[in-house]
Order: structure tokens, then sequence, then C-alpha cells
């Protein structure tokens, strides 16, 4: 891992550890380890359409950059699949705001997309995995 991002990733593993405590989850013999970062540079009208991230255990986004109208984070209901006879919902999914310095912390199970945005500039992010070690 560049060395670029090692200030990032100590900051994020407290995040992250924070979140697994919230969850309850029993991390005795295990450790959540950051495995994959990236940066994402998206232009006006960029989208990235829906996805999760397998293999990973918990995921996440830092904003560097939102310009205004930068969309933000948008996670999917994982009942949807499971709505069949069910009346119509109203809100089937749910947009988290870009917000330069915030970090979006979610199961990686969880399918998610990046809505295109109608701004002038471009938004940065930088996003991660962590995997059990």
């Amino acid at each position: 891992m560049s060395s670029t991002f090692i200030r990032l990733r100590e900051r994020l593993d407290r995040h992250v550890a924070a979140y697994a405590r919230a969850l309850s989850w029993d991390l005795r013999g295990v450790k959540l380890q950051m495995s994959d970062c990236w940066a994402n540079i998206m232009g006006p009208g960029s989208v990235h359409s829906g996805h999760l991230h397998p293999q990973a255990v918990v995921s996440g986004t830092y904003y560097v950059k939102t310009p205004g109208g930068s969309p933000g984070l948008k996670f999917e209901d994982p009942r949807l699949s499971r709505f069949m006879a069910a009346p119509m919902r109203p809100r089937t999914h749910i947009e988290y705001p870009a917000k330069a310095g915030r970090v979006v912390l979610f199961e990686s199970w969880l399918r998610h997309e990046v809505p295109a945005g109608g701004r002038a500039a471009e938004r940065v992010s930088l996003s991660f995995n962590y995997h059990w070690v």
C-alpha cells in the first residue's frame, strides 16, 4: 500500500473499529484490515451503477472534494427483491449526501450506487474495503 494512504488508513481503522463495536460484531480471534483503497474522480454527469463489494466485510468512502450538486452514496433496501406482492413503499433507496471530510461506512454486501450529478466541477473521493485477517 502506498505510504500516501497510511495516515488515512490509520484514521479509518479507528472508525471501522467503532463501527464493528456499534454492530456488536464478535471480533475475538480476527481483525479487520484495509485491503483495497482507490481514488474516484467523477466529472459532470458521471455515474457509478449499482454494485456491491464481494469478499469484503466493510466498505466505505471518504469525501475529499464535493462541489455543489455532488451526489452521495445511494443505498438500496436489501429487502427489495422480497417485496413481490407487497404494496409500494415510499423509500426503497436512501442517499447519504457527499460532504467533504465525511466518511461513510457500510457492510460490503449492501448494494449501492452513485447517481449522476449535474455539477460543473469534479467530485473526488477515496473508497476502500476491509477484509477479515
